[in-house]
């Protein structure tokens, strides 16, 4: 005995599988569960389908026309998730094409078993039952089919029996027993044709026009059932296509929904095989778009124009002369006498253009913080030096850099403080205040 037969034999325990169950002998049964159908086979399993896989193959490389080896190969692993694909939709579609029959099968087969079950009640209410089996196309053809019964017989030359007379008289919708002599004309003469087609004595009811003989009785009596099976049939048909026939394709279309195990196992193989296809696909469509890329790029670099930053080629100079004698150079200016804050602030003539900030006249600065003012100085004659408050240690340091910076040596006198010149109003004389 072989490993795949010991494999699949039943186990001691119960005989469902446990779906959580991992062990290594599930493991393996899972995996011998493709040779039953072979939809997960990477391989064909018939020369029809290898044929079919190959053709496959070579259409898509004729269409797609790999360009590398990798394109090729992903394309002809595609084409045979394809050919598993293909294999499952037709696994699948004649398995659904089986339930849908089955569906079928056994809705027709309730519909006959609600036909009898209603004719049964046929010689107790005639009437009303047979009204009730001519509703639907099943129990017009359970009529028929008893008609033609009946028809067998006259058509051999035999007459019915008793129960067959019963069983007539309430096909038609009359009361099995004989009718009265004032009854319906209708039922008079079938039962008149009926006792004569049986060789029977017709018991004084004779009926105007109708044979007493059985072979012509039997003559006009299968005309009449002919005429009845006729009038069923086109019946039939019409609750068929407006009552009977939509119910029977909701019923296979029903059956093609399948929820069994089998059926979800086909699907997730189906499922499977189309993932795998269109990830090949992916792929291929990846390696193209990334050579596109790369061909773009290099285009573009053989078609730019050189770079700023590429050394440029030096022209030669031009021929000249002899140059003149260079002068000697000046020299540098003297630095600027130190700021005093007395002094009024110096502004440029014109706007600076900063070449790196060709906006900075329009960017937000900090304001210059206001100065403070200075107490106001004396303008009489001050004999002895004195400091005032407003002179401290930084405004006398800063008047002796001034006098030390003076041009020629001048030096400012020592004996006082800094005092402004009145201004002089006009028509007056100077020492005389107005």
């Amino acid at each position: 005995m072989s490993a795949d037969d010991v494999a699949h034999q039943p186990g001691p325990g119960p005989s469902h599988t446990n779906a959580r169950d991992r062990s290594p002998s599930s493991r393996l049964r899972s995996r011998h569960n493709a040779r039953l159908h072979g939809l997960t086979a990477a391989l064909p399993d018939s020369e029809a389908e290898a044929a079919a896989m190959q053709g496959f193959a070579d259409r898509w490389a004729d269409e797609l026309r790999p360009e590398v080896e990798a394109e090729g190969a992903l394309i002809r692993a595609s084409a045979a998730a394809f050919a598993r694909l293909e294999r499952c939709r037709v696994a699948e579609d004649a398995a659904l094409e089986e339930a849908s029959r089955d569906a079928v099968r056994r809705w027709a087969r309730r519909k006959q078993h609600a036909a009898r079950r209603k004719a049964q009640d046929l010689r107790a209410d005639p009437v009303n039952v047979a009204a009730d089996l001519q509703s639907c196309s099943f129990g017009c053809e359970w009529l028929q089919r008893h008609w033609s019964r009946l028809d067998a017989r006259l058509a051999q030359g035999l007459g019915w029996h008793p129960r067959d007379q019963d069983l007539a008289m309430t096909l038609r919708g009359y009361s099995p027993d004989a009718p009265g002599l004032d009854g319906d004309p209708a039922a008079l003469a079938f039962y008149h044709l009926m006792l004569a087609a049986c060789g029977l004595p017709t018991l004084g009811r004779t009926v105007d026009r109708l044979p007493t003989d059985p072979v012509a009785a039997r003559s006009a009596l299968r005309g009449l059932i002919a005429r009845e099976f006729d009038r069923l049939e086109a019946l039939r048909e019409r609750l068929w296509h407006e009552q009977d026939g939509p119910e029977g394709e909701a019923a296979a279309r029903t059956g093609r929904v399948d929820t069994s195990k089998e059926g979800q196992l086909r699907q997730r193989y189906r499922r499977e095989a189309f993932s795998e296809m269109v990830r090949g696909l992916d792929q291929v469509m990846r390696i193209r778009v990334e050579r596109s890329k790369d061909d773009d790029r290099q285009w573009r670099r053989a078609h730019s124009p050189r770079r700023r930053s590429e050394p440029q080629p030096t022209p030669p100079a031009p021929a000249r002369g002899p140059e003149p004698p260079r002068s000697a150079p000046e020299s540098p200016a003297p630095p600027p006498a130190a700021a005093h804050r007395n002094e009024p602030t110096r502004t440029a003539v014109g706007p600076t253009l900063d070449r790196r900030k060709p906006n900075d006249d329009h960017a937000l600065r900090n304001e210059p913080p206001t100065p403070t003012p200075a107490a106001p100085e004396r303008t009489g004659p001050d004999f002895e030096p004195s400091r005032t408050p407003s002179e401290s240690p930084r405004t006398l340091a800063g008047l002796a850099g001034a006098r030390a910076a003076a041009p020629g040596g001048d030096r400012l006198p020592t004996g006082g403080s800094l005092r402004s010149t009145p201004v002089t109003p006009k028509g007056s004389l100077p020492g005389h205040s107005a």
